[in-house]
This record gives C-alpha cells, structure tokens and sequence, in this order.
C-alpha cells in the first residue's frame, strides 16, 4: 500500500511539473522584459533564467511570438484574479464588478507597472496579446455595463482607473487628492455619485437658513 501511495503521489507531482515550468519561463521572460524589452529578449536567455532547456522551453513556447503570448495571458490571469479576490471581499449591491475593476487597476498601477510600460513600447510587432487585450477589455466592459449601474456612470469609473493605472505607468504624479478621487470614484461605483451627495447637503444648507 505504502508504495503504491507513494507511486500515486509522484504521478500527481509528475503532472503538475509542466504547468510549474511553464510558470517559471513566463516569469523569467517577464523580468527579462522588464530589464531589456522585448526585441532584447532571447529565447535562450529565458531558458537559462528559468533553469529549463532550450527544448524545454520550446516544448511550451514554440517561438518568441508564442512566448510573449504567454506573457500576455499570464497578465490577463493574475488581472482577472486580483478582480475576482476584491469583488469577493465586496460583493453585495449594484456596482461589485466595477468597483473590484477599479481596485484591480489600482492595484496593477502600484505592482505591475514596469512590466506594462515594458509591454507598450514593443508590442506593436505581436498582433496576438493585442488581440487578446482588446477581447479582455471588451469583455470587461460587458460585464461593467451590465453591473446594476447606469452604464455611463460604471464607463466612466472604468476608465478614470484605467487613466489612472497609466498614470502610473508613465510615473506620472498622482492628483493632489488621490484619496478623495479614489472616494468618488467608488461612490460612483454603488449608484451613488459624489454629485448627488453634494445635492443633498446644498439641500440641507438651504433648509437651514430657510427654517
């Protein structure tokens, strides 16, 4: 029993190596990106940073095209996680996914700009993770506008924290009241726009000095 337990998990580990290779090749190009862009990279230095083969590496990745491809996808993965982990922390009413977009791109402006700074400048030469890009963000944008909002009002949260993650990408200075904007922007984001609150206290002040 004792050996074929052990037979059994060493399958089990067995299957699970080429996803862990393929995760640590995508990683090693991605800090090679970062360093050199992606004309620099090599498929052979990839390999070598990733203690993997050439064959390998070309078992996974056929070519470099496929690689940044992977790059790519990776990205939209780790994107699609970070939303799915805020929209689990704020899940309730109207607005959940928008609100968690927005926090995701908060995020990736803090954690993942270098590497999308890196992406921008020579990605124009690999048709694929755009093309990827622009069925991700179509997607997205479907789910914003069917999210419980007045569509334009959830459009306009989308893309003040896209705007705001390329911002940061560029190292642009964040607004002076980055936390206030952050404030209405999630505001907007439950049906609830900084402009109504602003209504109600004129309303309340007018009443004051009415009574």
């Amino acid at each position: 029993m004792l050996g074929s337990g052990a037979t059994l998990t060493k399958k089990r580990g067995s299957a699970r190596d080429p996803e862990r290779t393929r995760e640590a090749l995508v990683k090693a190009a991605e800090k090679i990106v970062v360093e050199k862009g992606i004309e620099a990279m090599t498929l052979e230095e990839v390999a070598a940073a990733a203690s993997v083969s050439k064959g390998g590496l070309l078992h996974h990745f056929p070519s470099k095209k496929a690689l940044v491809l992977g790059i790519a996808q990776d990205m939209i993965r780790q994107y699609d996680l970070a939303i799915a982990g805020y929209q689990q922390k704020d899940p309730v009413g109207p607005g959940a996914f928008t609100r968690a977009f927005l926090r995701a791109n908060l995020e990736c402006a803090d954690e993942s700009a270098q590497l999308c700074n890196a992406l921008v400048s020579d990605m124009r030469a690999y048709s694929g993770p755009l093309d990827l890009f622009r069925q991700h963000s179509v997607h997205c944008q479907t789910r914003i506008e069917n999210d419980g909002l007045d569509p334009a009002a959830a459009s306009i949260v989308r893309y003040a924290g896209e705007g705001l993650m390329a911002s940061a990408m560029w190292g642009m200075p964040r607004p002076t009241h980055y936390d206030e904007v952050i404030e209405a922007l999630l505001a907007m984001a439950t049906g609830d726009s900084q402009g109504s609150k602003q209504k109600k206290a004129s309303s309340a002040n007018r009443t004051g000095k009415d009574s």
